[in-house]
């Protein structure tokens, strides 16, 4: 089988429950906070990280790197797996073609080496030392170590395949905004010529949103979800994952079944069915009538009207609240405002508007609109009783 499967167990030092994969070509993000255990489960795909208590298995392209059922331990020097570390870790006493012609295999010639270094733009610095190279110039060098570990060289057999993965730890976090776009679109097109498994870590959602195929959410050393970065983001598969992915507007309420098909989110979040304000939603039937929830409102599925405005179609299931607009913070070109639903005083909802959105509505703050709140903008969560 193609591609990484990670499956590993650990209580000590650090706890980890992990399991993931990442197909050939693919790009998966690791995401969590810093100390989840990201950069744990890199070195131990890499073969640098094996506590003792170590359990699972990790395997690249149908070969066991680790099965610790088997008895089976490759050492790094075993597996081809390329990491990026954060700061890059060159060594500072050698040149540039040094430090990736340390790395490469025996079918990599030095001027395999030298080409690898001019496709990324290199061959001018090959001569110099880390210190004589701007932040970005290190991490392409560091990338091109990576690459030599992960790639056969141009010398290997024509059927050798690619049984590599390429591992990144927050690379682009120490370089330039400009500097950084550059290695976005050199990653980008890295991706169509090497088709190995990526497996990149990053506390920055904004990036795993533009260049990872697939999120694994990790908290406290285990992996909470998995999937498209747009579904799990709007799709939280708990309240905890919310949190880490940043979600705004994250409030409790409870849920009722009506027709079929269809619930009500009640946004007081106790009482009976008709207090506080009735959110329509979609009922997959997966949580029972009655039921106390935590839940997300996706504000890109929002419309913001002018406050009385006439609809001449409704979308169906559709709902329309009236809120105050308490705040309003002008950031470039969007705006972070700030919410209050009417009836419900203590509560915030918070929507990034552009500028046109409210040149168009000509209010201010202190003024009144309408939110047309559609189903698929809202994700309810049941909450998890805790019997003590």
């Amino acid at each position: 089988m193609s591609g990484l499967q990670v499956q590993l167990r650990s209580s000590s030092p650090i706890r980890l429950a992990a399991e993931f994969d990442c197909a050939a070509g693919e790009l998966v993000a690791l995401v969590g906070p810093s100390g989840s255990g990201k950069t744990s489960m890199l070195r131990a795909i890499a073969g640098l990280w094996t506590p003792p208590d170590l359990q699972g298995h990790i395997r690249v392209a149908g070969q066991d790197w680790l099965d610790t059922a088997a008895g089976v331990l490759r050492t790094p020097q075993q597996r081809r797996a390329g990491l990026v570390f954060q700061h890059y870790a060159l060594f500072p006493h050698m040149t540039a073609q040094a430090n990736v012609a340390l790395a490469a295999g025996p079918d990599w010639s030095a001027a395999d080496v030298q080409a690898l270094l001019s496709r990324l733009g290199l061959a001018a610095l090959a001569g110099r030392r880390p210190a004589q190279l701007s932040g970005g110039q290190q991490q392409r060098v560091a990338l091109a170590r990576a690459l030599v570990r992960v790639m056969p060289g141009p010398q290997a057999a024509a059927s050798q395949a690619l049984a590599g993965v390429l591992l990144l730890d927050e690379p682009f976090s120490a370089v330039d905004a400009p500097t950084r776009q550059t290695l976005y679109r050199e990653l980008a097109a890295l991706r169509q010529k090497v088709p190995v498994p990526m497996v990149l870590v990053t506390h920055d959602l904004a990036e795993a949103r533009r260049l990872a195929d697939r999120v694994v959410i990790v908290d406290a050393g285990q992996t909470l979800q998995t999937g498209e970065p747009a579904r799990v983001f709007a799709s939280p598969r708990n309240a905890r994952v919310a949190e880490l992915v940043g979600i705004q507007n994250h409030f409790a309420g409870r849920f009722f079944k009506d027709r079929p098909g269809w619930g009500r989110l009640c946004w007081a979040g106790s009482g009976p069915a008709d207090a506080g304000i009735a959110l329509s939603v979609v009922d997959k039937n997966k949580i029972d009538n009655d039921t106390r929830v935590t839940w997300v409102l996706n504000g890109e599925q929002v419309d913001v009207l002018a406050d009385g405005a006439a609809l001449d179609v409704a979308e169906a299931g559709a709902t329309r609240l009236r809120c105050r607009l308490a705040e309003v913070l002008p950031l470039g070109e969007i705006s972070l405002c700030t919410l209050v639903p009417q009836g419900l005083p203590d509560q915030r909802i918070t929507l990034n508007l552009t500028t046109r959105v409210l040149d168009r509505l000509q209010v201010s703050a202190g003024a009144w609109v309408q939110l047309l709140i559609a189903p698929g903008a809202l994700h309810i969560m049941p909450v998890r009783e805790v019997n003590g």
